[in-house]
């Protein structure tokens, strides 16, 4: 990547997809002890919680267990890393909200759609988009709001 972009032929309306995934178990454990472990500094292995624990989900109303939103928000922010690179690392910005519970088993397809461009003070360009994960039948189970800076192009 060295901080290139495939932004240059994106246009407003412009989709982009990441990669299909499926919600795991394994998924949602190793980032809930890889988390936890990280704040503790030491390796610790998460508890019962709705993440983790079928019981304890379900006694809070919930269908079964559960991912943790960040995972998805995490795929949308390597879906921009792909199309924008250090454009968006160093210079972008992304606001989620989780809207539907994404169950293990779920199917998550990571999306985007370029809203606006606009000129950069820089010279660049200033891409805004619409992003979401959805489920093979296309209901939306994150969405969001991202916004990316791409330096002008090199002569």
């Amino acid at each position: 990547m060295e901080g290139t972009s495939t932004a240059g032929g994106l246009t407003v309306g412009s989709e982009i997809t990441g990669p299909t995934r499926v919600m795991t178990a394994e998924r949602v454990e190793w980032y809930g002890s890889a988390m936890l472990s990280a704040a503790a500094g030491d390796a610790i292995k998460v508890g019962s919680n709705i993440h983790t624990d079928e019981d304890y989900a379900r006694s809070e109303g919930l269908p079964g267990v559960i991912a943790d939103g960040m995972i998805t928000t995490n795929w949308l922010s390597s879906l921009l890393v792909e199309h924008f690179g250090l454009g968006y690392v160093e210079r972008g910005e992304l606001l989620t909200k989780f809207i539907k519970p994404v169950p293990i088993g779920m199917t998550i397809i990571v999306r985007g759609r370029v809203r606006s461009i606009e000129p950069s003070a820089a010279g660049g360009s200033v891409y805004t988009l619409d992003v979401w994960c959805e489920g093979r039948d296309g209901v939306k189970v994150t969405v969001g709001e991202a916004e990316a800076e791409v330096a002008p192009a090199k002569a």
